[in-house]
Parts: structure tokens; sequence; C-alpha cells
């Protein structure tokens, strides 16, 4: 009995285990939903603003711009690093902590400069020998348009200021549900690219309006950045939730299915006293 007492007990357990990750899993279904959809919104016009970007820089030239310019060899390089602020969400954290610790050993550690977005990038990095110029927690996978805003500022800053040279991200990329990829991007100085050119009539002139157009392309760029990652985020954890609910209505089963036969055990034990105890009586 006591053995059933504990199987009883474990089945509860079980039971109120589920419960949780279920509706952790139905909390992350609505988040990624709502993310997602700002996220497939932007993404056409970050595409578009950056194809016109280069398009225009392509015809004003390289030096049309202090974001063009490449830092001194020697220079420091400023890593902005986004994972989650709470767990439960698969290896979506391991994932970009293992492409930003590569990237660390490919370069002088003294060199770098890390902005720390997420509480679980600050933990990693905060007894490692590199300098944390930022860190950035609470967030929780909300998307918050003045704080990128805020921090694009601060990279921009350090590269125009020469503090930097070179500055880069490290993300998750959003692919469907179920395919998230963690990359690292350079985002200043920005690389040139060969477009086909394409002749403009620009007023007053080329250079003037990129003054205008590369801080507004790279705010949209930090925007989108910030939503692939939190748009992963919650598609990790919705993906390892309903994979701990699907394993708790599993084992569930199992246990249900061996308290059944420990039951039927103990009443056919009793059975068997209670006929041992009659043929006794007769005999």
């Amino acid at each position: 009995m006591a053995s059933l007492k504990q199987i009883k007990n474990r089945i509860r357990s079980v039971e109120n285990t589920k419960k949780v990750t279920g509706a952790m899993q139905m909390i992350s279904v609505a988040k990624l939903n709502r993310i997602q959809n700002q996220l497939f919104i932007l993404r056409p016009y970050a595409l578009r603003l950056e194809n016109l970007m280069y398009e225009l820089a392509g015809s004003a030239g390289e030096n049309s711009s202090g974001f063009f310019k490449k830092g001194p060899l020697q220079a420091d390089i400023a890593l902005c690093l986004f994972t989650s602020d709470s767990g439960l969400c698969g290896m979506y954290n391991q994932n970009v902590l293992r492409l930003a610790q590569e990237f660390l050993k490919k370069h002088d550690p003294k060199k770098i400069k890390l902005i720390l977005v997420g509480q679980k990038g600050f933990n990693y990095f905060r007894s490692a020998p590199v300098e944390i110029l930022n860190s950035y927690i609470g967030l929780n996978g909300k998307f918050d348009p003045d704080f990128c805003d805020k921090l694009i500022r601060q990279l921009s800053s350090l590269f125009l200021s020469g503090k930097v040279g070179s500055v880069y991200l490290a993300y998750t990329c959003f692919g469907n549900p179920l395919v998230q990829k963690a990359t690292i991007e350079q985002v200043m100085n920005i690389q040139p690219r060969v477009v086909k050119p394409i002749e403009y009539i620009a007023e007053p002139d080329i250079k003037s309006i990129l003054v205008d157009l590369i801080p507004c392309y790279l705010k949209i760029k930090m925007r989108l950045v910030l939503l692939e990652a939190f748009t992963s985020e919650h598609a990790a954890r919705t993906v390892s939730m309903r994979t701990a609910t699907d394993n708790a209505k599993e084992l569930l089963e199992g246990l249900v299915l061996f308290r059944n036969k420990v039951r039927q055990t103990g009443i056919t034990q009793d059975i068997l006293e209670i006929t041992s105890s009659a043929e006794a009586l007769r005999g």
C-alpha cells in the first residue's frame, strides 16, 4: 500500500507539472503570434530600405558617410549579444552563447567590448576576462522601439568616436517556429556591397540624403534584430514547453498503467489470502 501511495503522489506531481507546462506553452504561443506579426511586417520594409541605402551609397561612393569607414586593424571591437532574461527555451541561449564564445577565441579578448541584452548573457560573461560596457536586463521578450533607438545610438557613438573600429551583433534569426539560427553580423562599419548602378534624381544631393538615411537604416536594422531575437526566443520556448507537456503526458500514462498493475496485484494478493484462509478453516 505504501508503494501505491507513492505512485499516486507521483501521478499528482506529474499532473501539476503538465498543467504548468501547458499553461506556459499557451502563453508562449500568444506572445509568439503577436511578435511574429510585427517581424513579418517590418522585414520587407527593412530589406527595401537596406537596398536603397546601398544603391545610393554606390552612386555617392563609400566615403559619403563615416559609417563606411574602416577602423584601424588593432582597434577594439564591440559585440552586442542578445539572449533571453529567463530560461525554459531549449537551446536558444546556448547556441548564441557558443557562437559568441567562438568569436572571442578568434579575437583578442582584451580588444572585445561587450554590450549584453538579456540576463542569460550577462550571467555567462560577468566572470569572463572580457570588458562589459553595458548590460540591459528586464525586457523579458517584450519589443521596445525606444530601447532599440537607445541601443543603436550607443553603438553608433562608440563607432563614430573611434572608441571601437567595428560593431558586431550576435543574435538568433527566426526561420519558422521549429528553425532558428544563431548568427553574428557586422553592422559597423557598413560593409560595401556590389549593386546594380541606378541613376537617382536627388534633391539637394545623394550625400545629403545619406546623412539622414543611414541612421534611419541602422535604427530599423536594430529593431529588426531585436524582433528576430525575441521571436526566436518565444518560438524556442513554445517548442520546449510543448515537448515537456508531451513528455509529461507520456510519463503520466505509464504511471497510471503502473498504478493499475500495482492495484490489481494487491487485489489478487488479498483474494489469495482470503481463499487460503477459507481453505485452512475447512481443513
